[in-house]
């Protein structure tokens, strides 16, 4: 849901897997809310065929795209060959027998020095600064929608929820605005353990360290809680959502690793089609069980099933990647667009029930998703078209109005 910087590196495939993932983790929440997750929409050979009941894990997907994205970024700028030794961490830093500034970590892509935790700060910040626009806008929408539908409003009510402003709701102060929003608070989370230890120890990681923490982590989840989802529950010392992002998007470094080294090297049209394949089967298999009424433990499966997904598309190395198929800007406009969809789901999802309670329930979902979506656009739209975070930019656009008037 968080995209890339530079639209020169937006990959359209990508993109278009952000829509459909978070369109699937929407319509996931409104069959909770509106069928209590119990809707089954067709029995095929008497398998039943739910709405998403396991849509969830969904938010798999965008842990493992963070992993990839974080890795690129420490790839790009300080272990990509070209890069001098002060700019990043040098082979023997690698290996951990590096010198004193390469332990620290120190260096920055514009040559001057930063030790690791700064470093570390910059980068998290960085994610955070990406998502308050929307996620803001979002938290003071909610109390407006929660009026609206005629619930009240306390000053404990929002004293409760002061420390989710800052993504904090996962480390058990308060409770959250937008109670879906427990991505985000645990992706930053995660990312303040996972940076240095990729940063500092960069191969080792990516290669060995990260997968085999994933398998440990995720398998002890599942022998433990039964399943991936379930956010409120407590693992050992912490929330299992903060486990889970910390598995998946060190997951999410190897996925990179293996993508790099797969980008540029395919030669063959029949390799790309294998390619193509697995990854439509990996996708198909995985909505598969997001729409079945499987037992939770086979998410695990399907988790892996989306890792190797995110290494053939972000490898652009499939038929259709290569084709050029999904170079065109719609996809990188749903990509974009995928955000503020995930943030404001909640405030449709409380009003149109409460204002078309007497249209079916099939309608009802209808609605929200399209009030999701256009909304979510216009305010891309108005984004855009402001340069940045709407807010501060309005604010500018009126007082010059007020000055020439």
């Amino acid at each position: 849901m968080n995209g890339q910087t530079s639209a020169k590196q937006k990959n359209g495939s990508v993109e278009l897997l952000r829509f459909i993932f978070t369109t699937i983790v929407i319509f996931f929440h409104i069959n909770l809310d509106l069928w209590d997750q119990k809707k089954v929409v067709a029995v095929v050979r008497d398998v039943p065929v739910t709405f998403f009941s396991h849509g969830n894990i969904g938010v798999e997907f965008f842990f493992i795209v963070t992993g990839w994205l974080m890795a690129k970024t420490i790839y790009s700028r300080y272990i990509q060959p070209g890069n001098s030794p002060q700019k990043g961490i040098s082979a023997a830093g690698l290996s951990g027998a590096g010198s004193r500034e390469s332990a620290s970590g120190t260096g920055a892509s514009d040559g001057k020095k930063t030790d690791l935790l700064t470093e570390t700060l910059q980068f998290a910040g960085h994610k955070a600064r990406a998502i308050f626009p929307y996620y803001l806008l979002a938290c003071a929408l909610t109390p407006v929608v929660r009026l609206m539908v005629n619930r009240t409003l306390t000053a404990q009510y929002f004293l409760d929820r002061l420390p989710s402003l800052l993504l904090l709701q996962r480390v058990g102060l308060g409770k959250p605005f937008i109670g879906c929003t427990w991505y985000l608070s645990s992706m930053i989370l995660a990312l303040l353990v996972v940076y240095p230890l990729c940063r500092r120890f960069y191969h080792v990681f990516t290669l060995f360290a990260a997968p085999a923490l994933c398998a440990l982590l995720l398998g002890a989840i599942i022998v433990f809680t039964g399943s991936l989802g379930d956010i409120e529950d407590w693992f050992f010392f912490t929330y299992k959502t903060n486990i889970r992002a910390f598995a998946e998007i060190s997951m999410g470094t190897t996925a990179f690793e293996l993508s790099r080294r797969i980008k540029g090297r395919v030669r063959s049209n029949a390799v790309r089609m294998l390619l193509t394949v697995t990854a439509l089967t990996c996708l198909a298999l995985s909505v598969a069980y997001m729409c079945s009424a499987m037992d939770g433990g086979a998410g695990l499966a399907v988790f892996y099933l989306l890792f190797v997904l995110v290494v053939i598309s972000f490898s652009g190395e499939g038929m259709l990647c290569h084709a050029g198929l999904f170079s065109h800007p719609v996809f990188s406009f749903l990509g974009k667009i995928s955000l503020p969809m995930y943030v404001m789901q909640t405030l449709f999802r409380r009003m149109v029930p409460c204002y078309f309670d007497k249209t079916s329930q099939w309608t009802q979902c209808l609605l929200i998703y399209l009030g999701i979506v256009g909304f979510s656009v216009s305010l891309h739209v108005l984004s855009a078209h402001m340069h940045g975070n709407p807010v501060p930019a309005l604010r500018t656009r009126f007082g010059r109005l007020t000055r020439q008037a």
